[in-house]
């Protein structure tokens, strides 16, 4: 992720703890992205959103339509050959992959599905204004994913019991 698509994702995590919720939403990613930034800073049409002040959330992870999103728009970034994933790529997302009323409100504000394509095609000549980040610290490779899972592998730790239950069995009273 670029160094603004990362700053966006923190402000995602802070409109959702502004608004007390535990997981971060579409609508949430929505208005972090509608402070202008970054490859996305000239598709707004109405005034710059006021950011949400920075609350501390230690545990927010994304619910199950944001990820949607967020894999959508690494689709989207492999999809046009970018070496990251830009706020350019987050927004095509929400707009073409988002819920109906997260749209709307997008489109309200200029971020139309016309004025993304123009955007993304405007794009596909160059990187834009945004950069690659440092390499992230492992810590934050480690919440990126715990962010995408939900916290705890679940499916892994149900096949690994499934697969020694059937061990088991097959020990005790043989093939």
């Amino acid at each position: 992720m670029t160094t603004d698509a990362r700053s966006v994702i923190l402000a995602t995590r802070h409109q959702a703890a502004a608004a007390k919720r535990d997981r971060m939403t579409p609508s949430d990613l929505a208005a972090a992205l509608a402070v202008p930034t970054g490859n996305t800073a000239g598709v707004w049409a109405a005034p710059a959103a006021e950011p949400a002040a920075a609350v501390s959330a230690p545990r927010l992870r994304f619910d199950g339509a944001l990820r949607r999103v967020l894999k959508q728009a690494a689709q989207a970034a492999r999809a046009a050959r970018a070496q990251q994933i830009g706020t350019e790529h987050l927004l095509a997302a929400l707009v073409r992959t988002g819920p109906p009323g997260v749209v709307t409100w997008l489109a309200e504000r200029g971020a139309t599905t016309e004025a993304v394509d123009e955007l993304l095609a405007r794009l596909g000549t160059g990187r834009g204004v945004e950069r690659l980040p440092d390499e992230p610290s492992p810590e934050d490779q480690r919440g990126w994913e715990r962010a995408m899972t939900g916290g705890f592998p679940y499916v892994t730790v149900i096949v690994s019991v499934v697969v020694a239950v059937v061990l088991f069995v097959l020990c005790v009273w043989g093939p």
